[in-house]
């Protein structure tokens, strides 16, 4: 069989091959899924409960003779939330088309044993095209889903998404704190205490997330920490330098003096402008009861179910769609993906707004 660029992108096998390929590689990680899974909806509206039961009430003992108490669930705050449309449309560089036919010219002249590995080189080269068309939703939630954490709204506005059409604005009911300045001094001890007077209400927290510069400013940096903990990490060089303190040497300290684990997030997106934008708020400190704070909800896009004639199309997880169609204008890879975050218990997330600090 002679391999031209037409049969190449309407090869289903070849582009699942590539983007098993992409997702083996570490070129971009992809945040939101330490948060969420994905869940589908058969609706684009759906039922959203922001109270979910995060413990289980201890069982009643009772006379042997005695009837049992009648129990209720805990009634579930709900709302409605709404998928949100993803999709975007690229067209491939001439320049690139050239190199890819130069490599589809070799794999038709190599020998049957050699091919492939010549195949493998043309898999290796539309990796970054694939790459860019399968992690831009991705990307987009992980943008989404880091404001959510760090401070409890996200939102996507026309300057921030130039060729979308469909918005998104999601506001949770987090507990938000918002420490006095006089607190900066003390901020270790202003933390323990604050998360010992949450537990009644919100039970244990297992970790707490904050930005690179927020740890090294309000918890290295803070004078509490260098008169009280700095010496526990050894030498004088570790105690005046507070740059060389880990969060994981924090941790073995605040362990024991019964705060929860800190996660420094350095989460980056680049952005259609250009730039590249952290997703996590600085700061801002997260208290949050699990990793898994929800779901991914997604729904299959309709050109998925009514494919468009003349397009070539690839699924991958999540409902989303990859397609590869060749007009007079060019060749073009797009996709198209429904997905929306649903934190099932926003209520008992904390969130330490340090804005009055200096």
């Amino acid at each position: 069989m002679v391999l031209t660029l037409e049969l190449l992108f309407n090869d289903a096998s070849v582009i699942k091959s590539v983007i098993d390929r992409v997702m083996q590689t570490k070129w971009d990680s992809i945040y939101w899924k330490r948060y969420l899974d994905f869940e589908q909806t058969m609706s684009r509206t759906f039922k959203t409960y922001l109270g979910t039961v995060t413990g289980v009430t201890a069982g009643s003992v009772i006379d042997r003779n005695s009837n049992k108490p009648i129990r209720q669930r805990r009634s579930l705050g709900s709302g409605i939330g709404e998928i949100a449309y993803l999709g975007d449309k690229y067209q491939m560089d001439n320049d690139r088309l050239d190199a890819l036919k130069s490599l589809i010219d070799k794999y038709n002249q190599a020998k049957t044993a050699d091919q492939v590995t010549a195949l493998n080189n043309i898999i290796n080269y539309i990796v970054d095209d694939i790459r860019q068309v399968l992690l831009a939703p991705h990307k987009r939630m992980d943008v989404v889903v880091g404001a959510l954490r760090s401070i409890g709204k996200a939102e996507v506005k026309l300057a921030d998404n130039p060729q979308g059409i469909e918005l998104i604005d999601i506001e949770l009911p987090f507990k938000f704190v918002t420490p006095l300045i006089a607190s900066q001094t003390n901020f270790i001890t202003y933390l323990k205490e604050q998360i010992e007077a949450l537990k009644a209400s919100y039970g244990i927290f297992s970790v707490m997330e904050m930005s690179r510069s927020t740890f090294n400013k309000y918890i290295v940096g803070s004078a509490e920490f260098g008169t009280n903990y700095k010496m526990l990490f050894g030498t004088a060089e570790l105690a005046q330098s507070g740059g060389l303190i880990t969060d994981s040497m924090v941790n073995q300290v605040f362990s024991g003096i019964g705060l929860p684990p800190i996660r420094i997030v350095e989460e980056y997106v680049a952005m259609p402008d250009g730039t590249t934008k952290q997703i996590f708020t600085d700061k801002r400190v997260t208290l949050l009861p699990s990793d898994k704070v929800g779901k991914m909800m997604w729904h299959e896009p309709y050109e998925a179910s009514d494919p468009v004639p003349g397009k070539t199309y690839t699924r991958s997880e999540g409902g989303m769609y990859i397609s590869q169609i060749r007009t007079d204008e060019g060749r073009f890879m797009e996709y198209g993906a429904e997905w929306i975050p649903n934190f099932t218990a926003p209520n008992k997330i904390v969130n330490f707004d340090l804005k009055n600090f200096s």
